[in-house]
């Protein structure tokens, strides 16, 4: 439904960012445009529609906060990543080289072992 059919049928000049989320709840309506302009109408002289719209908007912001943060946080990753991933294999590497010692720790071992006996 378009604004200007929206605004014939209910008599109300929303704004932009209100009509935006009139037209989602539209979409999710299961019936016709004149059925969601009388059941718009009653849920704007209840107030529901006040509260649904805030809602919504406050949804809308925090999904904005939320996929700020994750960006932010994924920039982070981004540029720490390299050096978590050298490391990584620097740890690989020093666990290999302490494998390596403690083998020739016990040939040792066993060569002077050997002397001594």
């Amino acid at each position: 439904m378009m604004m200007s059919e929206f605004i014939e049928r209910t008599g109300v000049e929303p704004s932009y960012e209100e009509y935006h989320y009139i037209e989602e709840s539209y979409y999710e309506f299961d019936g016709n445009k004149d059925e969601f302009c009388k059941a718009w109408l009653n849920d704007k002289r209840d107030g529901h529609w006040d509260k649904e719209l805030k809602l919504r908007m406050a949804l809308t912001e925090r999904e904005t906060e939320y996929a700020k943060k994750i960006a932010e946080m994924e920039e982070t990753l981004n540029f720490y990543r390299p050096y978590f991933d050298s490391s990584r294999q620097f740890a690989k590497q020093l666990e290999e080289a302490n494998e390596k010692l403690e083998r020739l720790e016990r040939v040792f071992r066993r060569v002077f072992d050997e002397k001594q006996s």
